[in-house]
């Protein structure tokens, strides 16, 4: 028996649409670990919101944007927080395996709960404490126990991208969510480009994931470039949809499918499994992203 699209619920569909943008997302990461062999990951991120920005022109072309305005400097924060993130998400997906990079940025739940209850004032409650307790433990096993530039870059993804989510909430009473995304992928093509710019004169090595120089891409490199911008530009899109459908604690833990996407396209691309130690600080994460996600 074949389920017509008008029987299925929202919160099918929600889910649906949370598993496309996984793929989607898993996808950019494939096609930006590709790029990372003949480019930086400052050019990597300039070229991902460059196509995005040309799809979401699309979109605005045929839906014009109506803003009630009031917060243009949380804008602008949430613009650069969020590049900054991006920035240090591709040096990480460069430099270890697919999974790993995900699960690096899977952390960002864990910061979020935290800023919430710090900058919101949102009360956590007794089962959240403990998931973020669970989650800390995890990070620091993921760590294989030590402290390295990698490991570094990798906790400030989740940080960064939570500061850059919790800048949204204090947005969405003042913006349509296209001018969010639109602020993020104009600082995603301007900062890139300044930073490639001063990556003619400048040198630093505890600035090494944000200093790369422009490199003219050629050969199948267009074609990556073209499918990671339309890959992350529908797969934002497919998630935000799947958080209107569905509750988004639900959509939230469906979200996590995008680390078994991500690890079969490593394994396709050669990545060594993780050992035992890596692997259980990834689960101690990835159930504590689960149980915040069941308090929202």
């Amino acid at each position: 028996m074949i389920i017509s699209p008008s029987h299925i619920t929202n919160t099918q569909r929600g889910i649906l649409l949370m598993l496309a943008a996984s793929f989607l997302f898993s996808l950019t990461m494939l096609t930006a670990k590709l790029l990372a062999g003949s480019m930086g990951a400052v050019e990597v991120t300039f070229w991902r919101n460059a196509v995005g920005l040309g799809v979401l022109f699309v979109f605005l072309y045929r839906k014009p944007i109506h803003n009630i305005g009031g917060r243009p400097y949380t804008l602008i924060f949430r613009g650069v927080i969020g590049t900054i993130a991006l920035l240090t998400f591709f040096y990480t997906i460069s430099a270890t395996s697919l999974s790993n990079a995900i699960i690096y940025a899977k952390t960002e739940p864990i910061f979020t709960a935290i800023l919430a209850f710090v900058l919101l004032g949102e009360k956590l409650k007794l089962r959240a404490v403990f998931a973020i307790i669970i989650g800390f433990i995890g990070v620091v096993t993921l760590s294989g126990l030590e402290i390295s530039y990698l490991h570094i870059m990798g906790i400030l993804t989740g940080f960064l991208s939570a500061l850059a989510y919790t800048s949204v909430r204090s947005l969405k009473a003042h913006y349509d969510e296209r001018t969010v995304v639109l602020s993020f992928m104009f600082f995603g093509v301007l900062i890139p480009l300044l930073l490639m710019i001063g990556a003619e004169f400048i040198t630093s090595e505890a600035f090494a994931f944000a200093l790369n120089v422009f490199v003219m891409p050629h050969g199948l490199a267009w074609l990556w470039i073209v499918l990671m911008g339309f890959a992350a530009a529908f797969g934002q899109l497919y998630m935000t949809r799947a958080y209107y459908y569905a509750k988004a604690g639900l959509v939230s833990t469906i979200s996590y499918s995008v680390i078994l996407f991500a690890s079969f396209f490593g394994v396709l691309l050669g990545d060594v499994l993780p050992s035992p130690l890596i692997m259980a600080g990834g689960l101690l994460i990835i159930m504590s992203g689960i149980l915040l996600a069941r308090e929202k």
